[in-house]
């Protein structure tokens, strides 16, 4: 009963979805999280990061940063969904295995639904970086969804509970994704398979990865390989829109690896973030994929705090404004298959 009293909300509220604009729909996002945080039972450090992305999404919103904000309430906005689903499934695991199955397979059929409702959801055509983000989200349902199976019968039901609740998780998130009413007055790209640049990056992750001291960098590389993974996905489906982003992702995360930013002019960094900022906003057409990452860059070279960015801040900046972005725009020169 609460799992179908959740999905009757999560209807309803995507049809309020319509008459808002992106900044108070991403604020009431944010507020769900802040009350599954409240209620749910997790861990310190989940408690932890949630209240800082919550925290830094209500930032970004007031900036008017709202692709960021969107990207930075994702990752709980996925997590606390998936826990509140396996917290309302108890009874399911105290009856075992084959309570698990029937749910699995009720699941199965709600999964097929939302599927056909991840479309279009507005009277605008939604800016490429939400149709990205749910594509993201919608390539990965399904396999979370045989992935819980796997869990229930190799490992525990409760883990089993937790990535069956990441399908219908993500689904509703690519769902609210592509109902968001971001200011649109800019025409479509025309999107390719990023296939070339993701072949061309791998090659330069394995290069590197070889003599890297993997002690200390196993998870960053593993975090890298998992994006490119669903980049290629993406791209095999024609989601060029999520390939595209996970593949300036993974940039971003290799710069992070690889890249020394010591000794930059913070000034000189500031100045270029400003133009290229103004570059993107002033074409006509939609560059939210590359203005999310701009926004990324711009808040951390110019930190809410007024303080001085850190240095971490600025290797961000520097990676994205070195790496990241031009390859956003050598993509854009390329010939259109």
């Amino acid at each position: 009963m609460r799992h179908f009293l959740g999905t009757t909300v999560i209807l309803i509220s995507c049809t309020l979805c319509n008459a808002q604009d992106a900044a108070k729909q991403i604020t009431a996002a944010t507020k769900e999280v802040e009350q599954q945080l409240s209620t749910l039972k997790v861990s310190k450090d989940l408690s932890e990061q949630c209240a800082t992305d919550v925290a830094n999404t209500r930032t970004n919103l007031k900036l008017g940063n709202l692709f960021l904000s969107l990207y930075t309430i994702r990752t709980c906005k996925l997590e606390l969904t998936s826990l509140a689903y396996a917290s309302s499934k108890a009874e399911v695991e105290k009856k075992g295995l084959e309570a698990f199955d029937q749910e699995w397979r009720q699941l199965g059929s709600v999964l097929d639904e939302k599927e056909k409702r991840v479309v279009i959801t507005t009277a605008k055509r939604p800016a490429a970086i939400a149709i990205a983000l749910a594509q993201i989200s919608q390539i990965q349902a399904r396999p979370y969804y045989q992935s819980g199976r796997l869990f229930a019968l190799n490992s525990s039901l409760s883990e089993g509970l937790y990535y069956l609740g990441r399908a219908p998780a993500n689904l509703d998130f690519a769902i609210f994704t592509r109902g968001l009413n971001f200011p649109q007055d800019r025409s479509a790209e025309s999107w390719r398979s990023v296939e070339p640049e993701l072949t061309k990056l791998e090659t330069a992750v394995l290069r590197t990865y070889k003599s890297a001291d993997v002690a200390t960098q196993q998870a960053l590389y593993n975090r890298l390989n998992s994006n490119l993974k669903i980049a290629g996905e993406l791209n095999k489906a024609s989601m060029f829109e999520g390939a595209l982003f996970k593949y300036l992702e993974s940039k971003l995360f290799f710069g992070m690896i690889i890249t020394a930013a010591e000794n930059e002019d913070v000034q000189h960094l500031q100045e270029r973030s400003k133009e290229l900022g103004k570059q993107l906003k002033a074409g006509k057409t939609d560059q939210s994929l590359a203005l999310l990452f701009w926004e990324m860059a711009e808040t951390a070279l110019n930190p809410p705090s007024k303080a001085q960015p850190t240095p971490a801040q600025i290797k961000r900046a520097v990676v994205i404004l070195n790496s990241v972005l031009p390859s956003y725009f050598d993509y854009l020169k390329e010939k259109k298959e």
